[in-house]
């Protein structure tokens, strides 16, 4: 630090406070000027004591120590005044309301079982407060519902619903939140449509088919539904690669009481991957990660009554794995199982499933029996044309209709169809709690870990996750196995290779008090991971390697 800077730093805390710049220089000018006053008073025989008729030279020690005695008045006021200028929060500050981490309480603990004690009871804590705000964003989404309902009878109300719609996505999709519930989006005030069709005859709205002369159509009974010609001129007119979705919608012969509703100029809405956020926005891209392809949309609400409707809506995956696995993602814990599709389950009056490469939301915004039965009859109905065979609610352990063909079982004459449930079956049950269940990306946060089966298990006090996820060939195996430990250390984890029966490699990886085992047997990735402890989930992937084959089927691409 040069003069000039020095010189500059000292008029600008003169400037800012003139009284306490002032006091500081009259302290350090008493600091230095100690020293040489002491030295002049020394040389005047200043010091010198009479005893009687006799002066007495005092001796060097004691000069010098009155001298640090005189000097240290200014240097601790100096230094006061200089400690004044920063403040250390860390030391003073004090907040009541803020919550110390395990980290910080980390002096206050006796040794690391303690920690990991305190860290587990902590991530219980914010587990609970996640599902709590998951559950108030819920409520909040089902007035939302109400709120939509009542929009559609006011302009004002309407012209504001977008706005609300996109924060309440926002807030979603911070809390991860993908629930059954749909949003309309409204992309144009609603109008008074009763007065438009009491003034046009109804031989004019009535859509007539491509190609087909208006004679051949003819207008549908109230509460019916459609015609199948009008029905048939509506999935004319989507494009081709929506079409067969939108050929799944009941457009006619619904039960007696119900009308199709028609937002726009048609009764049903088709959207691709690239447009599907126009009609869910804030949820679409947890769709693409799925491999979505297309989705058709249509709604229906009781003849004469607008308030509530009963929303449905038919996407198609990329495979019956990517279909099963965005199924189960939005699958609530409190659900009542029904023998539709695959599987299937009703909530709050409203019905999904998934059936094949299909996904499928059938939402009533009324819990009313009369919309929860509603809900069911058009669920038979999709499911019988996504499954003609048909086919009872499984869960993931036994869902044999969702086909992931493996290529090398295709090729053998006479080899039995690879599903998920080849590989849930491959996962112990012994220690299992709830379902199984298929994670499409970044399984336990690993951006390389996709297609992961998988399932919670607990032994005692100790959880932990086993999975599974096997490979083309041990070639590829190999890769995302080295990536894991590359990961694994770069994190800081302590990683350390064992040997286990079966498997080709093994490693157990602890870091901030949780443990993984993973290994690497043939074509196969799989393991325990986040143990809270060392012992089971050691077991639980020793048992695993040893009872799984040496080349697991491997997932279609």
């Amino acid at each position: 630090m040069n003069e000039t800077s020095l010189w500059d730093q000292y008029r600008h805390e003169v400037a800012n406070d003139p009284m306490l710049a002032l006091a500081l220089t009259a302290a350090l000018a008493a600091l230095a000027m100690t020293p040489i006053a002491f030295a002049v008073l020394g040389r005047m025989e200043w010091f010198q004591a009479r005893r009687g008729r006799v002066l007495q030279r005092p001796t060097f020690a004691s000069i010098i120590v009155g001298m640090l005695l005189v000097m240290g008045i200014p240097a601790i006021f100096s230094a006061m005044v200089l400690k004044s200028r920063s403040f250390d929060k860390n030391r003073y500050e004090y907040d009541p309301n803020k919550r110390w981490s395990v980290l910080e309480q980390g002096r206050s603990l006796k040794d690391v079982q303690d920690a990991d004690a305190a860290v587990k009871q902590e991530m219980e804590r914010l587990a609970t407060e996640r599902k709590n705000l998951v559950e108030n964003v819920k409520k909040l989404d089902e007035q939302m519902l109400a709120l939509r309902a009542v929009a559609g009878t006011s302009v004002p109300v309407a012209q504001r619903v977008p706005g609300v719609l996109q924060a309440l996505a926002g807030v979603r999709r911070s809390v991860g939140l993908d629930g059954p519930q749909q949003l309309m989006d409204f992309t144009a005030p609603p109008v008074d449509l009763r007065t438009a069709e009491a003034s046009v005859p109804a031989s004019v709205m009535v859509p007539v088919a491509v190609n087909a002369s208006p004679a051949s159509v003819t207008p549908a009974a109230p509460g019916a539904g459609l015609s199948p010609a009008e029905a048939e001129a509506e999935v004319a007119s989507v494009p081709e690669p929506q079409r067969p979705i939108a050929a799944m919608l009941p457009l006619a012969g619904i039960p007696a009481g119900w009308t199709v509703a028609k937002p726009g100029d048609k009764h049903l809405e088709t959207f691709n991957a690239e447009n599907l956020y126009e009609k869910i926005d804030g949820r679409a891209e947890s769709f693409v990660q799925y491999g979505v392809k297309g989705m058709a949309y249509a709604s229906y609400h009781p003849a004469g009554n607008t308030d509530n409707d009963v929303q449905l809506y038919i996407f198609e995956m990329a495979d019956p794995l990517k279909a099963l696995g965005k199924y189960g993602s939005e699958k609530p814990e409190e659900s009542q199982a029904v023998a539709i599709g695959d599987e299937g389950y009703t909530a709050a009056g409203s019905t999904l499933f998934h059936a094949g490469k299909y996904y499928t939301q059938i939402v009533s915004t009324s819990e009313d029996e009369k919309f929860a039965s509603f809900a069911l009859e058009l669920a038979k109905r999709v499911a019988a044309k996504q499954k003609p065979a048909g086919g009872g609610a499984q869960s993931p352990s036994q869902a044999t209709g969702s086909v992931v063909s493996a290529k090398a079982e295709e090729s053998k004459p006479g080899a039995a169809a690879v599903t998920p449930s080849t590989y849930f079956g491959m996962l112990p049950t012994k220690g299992r709690e709830g379902e199984a269940k298929y994670v499409a990306q970044d399984a336990f946060g690993y951006s390389f870990l996709s297609d992961v089966f998988m399932a919670d298990y607990k032994e005692g006090e100790v959880s932990w996750q086993g999975f599974l996820r096997p490979y083309k060939d041990e070639a590829e195996a190999k890769a995302v196995y080295q990536k894991y430990l590359d990961g694994a250390k770069k994190d800081g984890a302590d990683v350390k290779a064992v040997k286990a029966e079966g498997a080709d490699e093994m490693v157990i990886s602890s870091n901030i008090g949780l443990v993984d085992v993973v290994f690497r047997k043939g074509n196969t990735v799989a393991g325990a991971n986040g143990g809270t402890a060392g012992g089971p989930p050691e077991q639980f992937a020793r048992g695993l390697a040893k009872s799984l084959p040496s080349q697991v089927p491997p997932l279609s691409n």
